[in-house]
């Protein structure tokens, strides 16, 4: 694994003071990106950030709380888009539910930000705290605005008697899949716009879910 010396840094932030937590944010999501959580110290951090670790301290009690700041400025701020959503969309789920589908794939066009699930995933059992505040706060409530989407086309006769909560997870699933295969093996996405992959998922689950899927669905190629 490659680890940011930060030996190497060279101060990168010049803004007035009260800007300094979004550049500690912003410095330390280029550090876990490459270190992943557990390999990441504070120092490296402050380092990157052109501070010194008291200051950083100023504004972040500890690395797990420089880490649910992140968590919640690059992903959480998703949520409220994705409540909006279900809220706004429940006369036309599908929609509702493409709208979330393309809103949750395009937000981790940025690798740095994608990093956040993978090191999640791959540090969950040695950091369970950390994990459950993700699923608390990510997880759980994407899953939310797509169960009150699905059920919505489930009560207009659109979908199927499905389980919404398991029909949730079908959809994000392959999502999060790609995202993650995304980072492993860039070498081999080239002609493969992360759209065009979500609208293919987007069609299979649709399909499957359909009251009648031999017949066509509003919003779905047949």
């Amino acid at each position: 694994m490659n680890v940011i010396d930060p030996s190497s840094s060279q101060p990168k932030w010049t803004r007035k003071p009260e800007a300094r937590p979004d550049e500690v944010l912003e410095a330390a999501l280029d550090v876990f990106a490459v270190n992943g959580f557990a390999a990441t110290r504070m120092d490296d951090i402050a380092k990157a950030a052109g501070l010194s670790k008291a200051a950083i301290y100023l504004y972040f009690p500890s690395k797990d709380d420089v880490f649910k700041a992140l968590v919640e400025q690059r992903i959480g701020v998703l949520q409220a888009h994705f409540d909006t959503a279900a809220k706004d969309q429940k006369s036309d789920p599908i929609a509702g539910l493409r709208l979330v589908a393309r809103m949750w794939a395009t937000s981790f066009h940025d690798l740095r930000v994608a990093a956040l699930p993978r090191i999640i995933l791959a540090e969950a059992l040695r950091f369970p705290d950390l994990a459950e505040f993700y699923h608390r706060t990510v997880i759980e409530r994407t899953q939310g605005a797509l169960v009150e989407l699905i059920q919505a086309g489930i009560d207009a006769g659109l979908f199927r008697q499905v389980e919404p909560l398991l029909a949730a997870r079908a959809l994000v699933s392959p999502l999060v899949f790609e995202i993650l295969r995304r980072q492993a093996f860039p070498a081999h996405n080239v002609g493969q716009p992360m759209e065009v992959l979500v609208e293919a998922i987007f069609d299979l689950f649709l399909n499957g879910i359909a009251a009648v899927p031999s017949q066509h669905v509003a919003g779905v190629k047949p």
